[in-house]
């Protein structure tokens, strides 16, 4: 059966409570899966996500705030609006930049236990 997660004025989701994640920051696990998941992270200014690797791909939508991202070897400013794409077993990180807080949506592919971080 279907589910519905309501976002609150403070940021949070109805249903779903925050799990601490990276340097500081909060993962909201939306929707889990045996195809996919969506997950929404919150990452105070200055603060990163952890620096890691999968085996499966995922995408990322910035919501809010300003990243750099590390894609491998190389990194990428990036802000609201903008799309990334990490293939499978790629290493990346996103890191708040600027006096914001940063916000990304991110939809991962089957192969990932809900459990797993990023």
């Amino acid at each position: 059966m279907g589910e519905v997660h309501r976002r609150l004025p403070d940021g949070s989701w109805d249903g779903v409570p925050p799990r601490p994640y990276g340097d500081g920051g909060r993962r909201h696990e939306l929707i889990a899966t045996e195809r996919y998941g969506l997950r929404y992270f919150e990452v105070p200014p200055g603060g990163t996500t952890t620096l890691e690797r999968h085996a499966h791909d995922h995408g990322v939508v910035l919501e809010r705030g300003r990243a750099r991202v590390t894609l491998g070897d190389q990194t990428h400013e990036l802000g609201p609006g903008d799309v990334v794409y990490v293939a499978p077993g790629e290493l990346h990180s996103f890191e708040a930049i600027g006096d914001e807080p940063l916000a990304f949506i991110c939809v991962r592919s089957a192969g990932d236990a809900a459990g797993s971080s990023g």
